[in-house]
This record gives C-alpha cells, structure tokens and sequence, in this order.
C-alpha cells in the first residue's frame, strides 16, 4: 500500500464520485433519512454543500451538513443487505461532533490524498479505521450510499473522491445583465449580419441588454440572450449569441466559468479557448465581447447587475428541525450588591440592568452582493432554552448578507433575603448562542418587459446569536 499524506481539506467542500458525475449529499425520504448518497445531479445544491470543522489533533476533522446541520457518523444497519460485511454506513444524523475515539459514536474522519493534481483523495473512518466507499446497491432507496466497512483500498477504486472548494463555485441569479469597464451595459447588436454583443448602452431596460444564466450540472454556465433565445458561443473568438439550446453535445465554445472579482463583479472564461472575455475594438468593431486575454484586465471586468424592475419576498418557511446551536458561552451581564448593617434578616431589592444584544443575518447561496432590492419582512427565530423557536417578532428592512444587530438596555429587580451583617452580591447569568437556521422563499419578479416570474428558492441560511437562560447566582459574606 502506498503511502497517504493526509489532506487539508478546504473549509467548506462538495464530494463528487469516480464513477460517474454526482456528488455527495443525502437521503431526505423517509426511509434511509441522512444516509450519505451520491444523489445530487448539481454540484451547487445546497445539500451537496459540506463544512469541514478541524478537530484538535493534526489532520483529523468533523464534517457538518450544511443544509440539515448534522455530523457524519459510522451507523450500523445489517437490514439493508442482509450481509455483516456490508453493515456499517455513513450517514448525516450526529446532532455534535464526538472527539472520544473509543466510542462508536465518534464522528473523527482523516482524509488522505490520493492525487493532489486531480483534488482526489479518500477518507477513513478514525474509530473503526474503515475507508469511506460508494457502494452501489439494486436498491432503490439505497442504490449509491457510503460503506464504512473495510480497511483497506476498494478495488473499483469506488473509494476515491473528488473535493471541489464551495467557495471557488460562483452561484449567480437566474436573469443577468453586464455592465462593462466603459460604463456601458451589453447587449446583442447586429454587426455585419452576425449577432455580436456589444458594450453600447446606458439602459439596463433595454430588452437586448437581459440575460439569462443556464447553470450545467458542474457550475460552469451557458448563457442566454432573452430579445433572441441564442447561447453565446465562441466564433473565433467574438462572443456571439447564435447557438440553439442544446445542451447535449457539450461544446466548450458555449461554456463560460465565472471568476469572482469583487461582491458585484466577475470575470468570465470561455472553456473553448481559457481566456477571459474582455471588451476589444479590432477589426472594425467596437467594444465588442472577445476571449481574449489570459488575466482579469480592467476591460474583463463584467459588473453584474439584474435587470429586475420589482422583486418580493414572502413565504420564508423555517426548517426548524434542521437548525443548530452553536459557540454557547455562559456570561456573567450584570452584577450589583446589597448589604444588611442590622441585626436581623433584611428584605432587600437588587437592581440589575444589561444591555440585550441580538444579531440577524440572512444569506442566500448566490456568490455577488447585487444591489437589487426587494421588499422583506421576516420572522425571528430566538434560541430560547438552548432550542430554536419562533419569537413572533418581525424584522423590517432586511438585507441579503447583511448583519442586523439591535440592542435593549434592560433592568430587572431580584428580591433576596439578606441575613445580618451581609453583603450578598448578585450576578446575572446568561448563556449567549449563535443558531444557523435552513430557509426556503418564494421569489416573485417583475422583468422590464413586463412578465413576472415566481421561484422558489433552496439553500437560504439564518443566522443569529442573542442571550438566553437567564438566571441568579449569589454570594453572601460577612462584615
């Protein structure tokens, strides 16, 4: 066996298979509930989406869910096959990591590379010191889950994995425009009977200047004229909108792969060539889209706006039951003491005031920070009792990405018994907590030619920390 280094593995991960092109995510039916599966057709779904936590020692890590927040763990099932060969599954269903290796329980994994050029690698189980394999099964609901049984390399070489960086995955809006280094939005211009996309005008209401992004299953795009329903492709190298909506012959001439710039900017390649797209005036054409340069010049940088007139937001619905708790720290907020000079038990007000600190953050899994606004009024889930639940307050005003952070000075009067000759001093404890909570929303959009169009939305996350658990303590001493 040769030797494994192990791998560092990126923070936030998608898996995909050596045998086909899926990627990891998990059984959501009622049976076979949080088996890892290779079932996901889109590398960017939000249940293809891991987050790798470092455990104490070197090398070994905590994998979380990011859509139903739970922890890889080994589980043992012999009803599935029938077979004690075949017995011990990974799935996404451990509410905390366990770091103790003696027990079953442990949710430690140690991934190793198995070709750094190719991002591959395979992952043991640290407990059991069982490889994680795919294997497929005549099982309907079981067809292409995760085995954890053996210790040593599958043959099928079925235990081999391919980590993509979620970061490096740019997710943008389903209706694009583009606005280019001169100040001018793209659109598509007839240009000596072709149709060239041109920087040449100052109106995103312009019907020529709207896009639509056609996302294929590995994150990479087509993109699509809405004045004529024609793919942009590569001819030579201009970029023009005349290519029908096959997606079945694959040409790279048609696929783009987004580059993050800034929040609001990206440059795009064209996989036909490698080259950014950039704005040229050659050959008799102006400020026309090229693939033409290796780099991220000033003239590849392709601000992305929506060319949405009006967007709303409504039917936020909570996965509650997928929600986590998190980073809880125990403080003491306030403090105050009352002291008894007499000789008998004294009845005594302590006053004790804190300011309540809450934060609010909805994000959704589009990559760019756009400036398209929206009407959105949310309900607030609070950690109450270490546990998620709706508060029945409304936040107003709320902003994609943005951290909302509202304090409340508050006071509250203890009543204690003093004895004679004491001072008693009061702390007020509370636990602090952060809480990411998995949203959905329903999307309605009003293009500039008038046609509304309604989405329902996967992969939005909340997040929010506030106090809870509010308790006294108290210390008596003599004077």
């Amino acid at each position: 066996m040769a030797t494994a280094f192990t791998l560092d593995l990126p923070r936030f991960i998608v898996l995909s298979s050596n045998d086909r092109n899926d990627y990891m995510g998990y059984i959501s039916g009622k049976e076979g509930h949080g088996y890892l599966a290779f079932v996901e057709t889109q590398v960017v779904s939000p249940y293809a989406k891991f987050e790798v936590e470092r455990a104490d020692e070197d090398g070994l890590v905590h994998i979380r869910s990011c859509q139903n927040n739970k922890y890889w763990v080994r589980t043992k099932n012999v009803s599935i096959t029938g077979n004690t060969a075949e017995q011990y599954w990974i799935t996404s269903t451990a509410e905390k990591p366990e770091n103790d290796q003696s027990k079953e329980s442990c949710t430690l994994f140690k991934p190793f590379t198995v070709d750094a050029a190719m991002n591959t690698f395979r992952i043991m189980h640290v407990q059991s010191g069982c490889y994680l394999c795919l294997w497929p099964l005549d099982k309907p609901v079981f067809s292409r889950c995760v085995l954890a049984n053996y210790k040593v390399f599958d043959d099928q070489k079925l235990d081999i994995f391919k980590t993509i960086d979620w970061n490096s995955l740019v997710i943008l809006p389903k209706y694009l425009a583009f606005r280019g280094d001169n100040g001018q939005y793209l659109c598509l211009r007839q240009i000596e009977g072709y149709p060239y996309l041109q920087f040449s005008t100052d109106d995103i209401g312009d019907p020529t200047a709207a896009f639509e992004n056609v996302t294929t299953q590995d994150g990479t795009l087509r993109i699509k004229s809405s004045y004529n329903n024609q793919i942009w492709r590569r001819s030579p190298n201009w970029i023009w909108a005349d290519s029908s909506d096959d997606t079945s012959n694959n040409n790279k001439d048609t696929l783009f792969r987004p580059v993050k710039v800034d929040d609001q900017t990206i440059g795009l390649i064209n996989l036909g060539n490698n080259y950014f797209c950039k704005r040229l005036t050659t050959e008799g054409k102006t400020s026309c889209l090229n693939a033409a340069t290796p780099s991220v010049v000033n003239e590849a940088k392709l601000k992305v706006e929506e060319p949405v007139l009006t967007r709303s937001i409504d039917n936020v619905k909570y996965d509650l039951e997928n929600s986590r708790v998190y980073d809880e720290t125990v403080l003491v907020v306030a403090r105050n003491s009352a002291t008894n000079n007499t000789q008998q038990d004294a009845n005594l007000d302590v006053k004790l005031s804190y300011t309540d600190t809450r934060t609010s953050t909805w994000k959704t899994m589009f990559s760019l920070k756009l400036g398209m606004k929206a009407t959105m009024d949310f309900n607030l889930p609070l950690i109450f009792e270490g546990k998620i639940e709706m508060s029945g307050e409304v936040q107003s005003g709320v902003e994609w990405g943005s951290t909302t952070t509202t304090t409340t000075v508050l006071e509250v009067v203890h009543k204690i018994v003093v004895p004679p000759m004491t001072k008693v001093t009061v702390d007020l404890i509370a636990t602090n907590g952060k809480c990411d909570v998995p949203f959905t929303f329903t999307q309605r959009d009003t293009l500039y030619n008038g046609t509304t169009v309604t989405t329902e939305v996967q992969g939005g996350t909340y997040t929010g920390s506030n106090y809870y658990n509010i308790a006294f303590q108290t210390k008596e001493e003599k004077i």
